[in-house]
């Protein structure tokens, strides 16, 4: 018995601390997320949602296991490429004036629309969820608007050398 208890003690020793936590996947820098996002989303082409959702797991594993910190992370990365396009589309000259005009009008009410549509959403669900389906909401809304978007830069970048 006094064998068992010195290898337990030998071992214990070995093992560090027992304080130690385990090793974290390194932090990816939240503001590479856009171009990694928007590079990755273009090459998989913006139509397959499941091919979006691939493009997201490597922010994901940056996150920790907080529902809502991970979503308002990938609702920022998608935000910031869905503005990316936006400024594109109606500042560099590849829409007509009125055009740009439309798609201004089209966005403030799109924001419109997603805002009250999430607060309906996170609302259903009681108790601690609503943050997380609030963030959950909004990632959802807002990747599939910068797919939108994108697509259609992309195109108009085509019909406009």
């Amino acid at each position: 018995m006094k064998g068992f208890v010195v290898t337990l003690a030998a071992l214990a020793c070995l093992a560090g601390p027992a304080s130690a936590q385990p090793a974290q996947p390194a932090q990816q820098d939240p503001a590479q997320d856009v171009p990694q996002l928007r590079a990755c989303a273009v090459a998989a082409g913006l139509g397959d949602p499941e091919k979006l959702e691939a493009c997201e797991r490597p922010i994901l594993r940056s996150c920790n296991d907080d529902y809502a910190l991970c979503y308002n992370r990938l609702f920022t990365a998608w935000d910031g490429l869905l503005n990316a396009s936006f400024r594109e589309l109606s500042r560099t000259g590849v829409l007509e004036r009125r055009d740009a005009r439309n798609l201004q009008s089209a966005q403030r009410a799109w924001i419109k629309f997603r805002d009250e549509d999430c607060d309906f959403y996170a609302g259903v669900w009681p108790g601690s969820r609503p943050p997380g389906q609030l963030a959950a909401c909004r990632h959802r809304e807002t990747r599939e608007r910068a797919a939108v978007l994108t697509v259609r830069l992309e195109a108009a970048k085509k019909l406009r050398p």
